[in-house]
């Protein structure tokens, strides 16, 4: 998919003021646009330049990876409550690869959501692909302001009694959309005046650390193991806001998703800057998840630092990462999220470096009389650490 970006500032500032007037829907939020290869070509650079420009210009971005079934593809789209879904395919499976999406998309009941197509596709095929409802192809050579020019403004149609009435009845579109109204201020208020308490019956579990520290991979694990033993499971995955365009690359899904199952939910958030590492309302959209049926909630923080502990108002149990070589024990003495968290994970525990660390934490944690946090290894190759994560999460679930 070789999109080109308007690199003059000209044409950025007439980008910046159509913006201003075209990006987001009647609740005035950014437009959420999903980016998915499907086909088996392997690389991606060109959709990850299409995708930071959409950032730049005030979007929030899902990416889903390379080698995408469809049908993943879709589940994303819906959960994600996606405005936009756009497709990058070069294996020259266009005809038939597309019109089988656009079956599913309809199938899902997601006609509302706006497909485009990019990669290297014959002039000559471009009518059959609007005919079966693309919206758009955008051919090598595009620039980002055109694709931006072309993803115009989308109403919110459904109301919220509607809304809540089909979440009631195990509607899933009903719950992304939910979702989407919660990350509003005053349609969150909406919301809560509605269903009253905020509080999630399912238990949640936040994950929290620096950014790298390996989150997104460690919450997939989690994931494949709350689901061997049959039990539904949410996640709400929150990656940072631009503080210059309000756009957002949200990049976690692309390490937790695999095969679409309809007992995973995972949802990507943008978080605000000073927001602590946080999106905005977070409890009350465990709850819209725990309402609608959803057992165990994961809620992933943005890149976390030593004062971000407003994580813990929002979780029953609190699980630290950190991993070798980040640092001495003065750190460790100033890393007020310590104090808070329910377990401290070492995290990549196979590097080097990972036993010493791991001696300095429960050093730190265990005071005579007073709190013990654990302090477990955990290493995504070796299944014994995720396996003790989950009991002690239990754990301190039933305490």
């Amino acid at each position: 998919m070789r999109w080109q970006m308007c690199l003059d500032g000209t044409s950025w500032a007439r980008l910046e003021v159509r913006l201003r007037g075209a990006v987001g829907r009647t609740m005035n939020r950014q437009q959420r646009l999903v980016l998915a290869k499907i086909g088996l070509d392997g690389h991606d650079r060109g959709v990850k330049v299409v995708a930071r420009g959409l950032r730049d210009a005030g979007f929030h971005v899902i990416y889903a990876g390379l080698w995408q079934p469809l049908e993943a593809v879709v589940q994303a789209v819906s959960d994600e409550d996606a405005d936009w879904l756009g497709v990058s395919i070069l294996n020259g499976a266009h005809l038939t690869q597309i019109t089988r999406l656009m079956e599913l998309l309809r199938d899902a009941g997601l006609d509302h959501v706006g497909v485009i197509v990019g990669g290297i596709i014959p002039e000559a095929d471009v009518p059959e692909l609007e005919r079966v409802g693309v919206a758009g192809v955008f051919g090598p050579g595009t620039a980002i302001c055109e694709i931006v020019d072309f993803l115009r403004e989308r109403d919110q149609v459904a109301s919220l009694d509607e809304l809540l009435e089909r979440l009631r009845n195990k509607d899933r579109r009903a719950l992304s959309s939910l979702l989407s109204w919660a990350s509003q201020p005053e349609l969150a208020r909406a919301i809560r005046d509605r269903i009253g308490d905020c509080q999630s019956k399912s238990p949640v579990i936040a994950i929290t650390g620096s950014g790298g520290v390996g989150k997104s991979s460690l919450i997939r694990r989690l994931v494949e193991l709350v689901r061997s033993s049959g039990n539904s499971i949410a996640v709400l995955a929150c990656d940072p806001e631009s503080p210059l365009s309000g756009g957002a690359l949200l990049g976690d899904r692309i390490r937790m998703a695999g095969a679409a199952d309809a007992d995973v939910f995972i949802r990507s958030l943008a978080a605000k800057p000073g927001q602590q590492a946080l999106a905005a309302n977070l409890d009350l959209m465990a709850t819209l998840l725990s309402t609608f049926g959803f057992e165990i909630i994961l809620v992933e923080t943005a890149g976390a630092g030593q004062g971000d502990t407003a994580v813990q108002q929002v979780a029953d149990v609190l699980v630290m990462l950190v991993q070798p070589q980040t640092g001495d024990e003065l750190q460790w003495e100033k890393a007020g999220l310590l104090e808070v968290a329910d377990v401290v994970v070492v995290n990549k525990s196979d590097l080097p470096g990972a036993e010493h660390v791991r001696t300095q934490l429960e050093s730190q944690l265990t005071l005579p009389g007073g709190r013990h946090t654990p302090v477990l290894a955990v290493s995504s190759t070796k299944p014994e650490g995720l396996t003790k994560l989950w009991a002690e999460i239990v754990g301190k679930q039933d305490a």
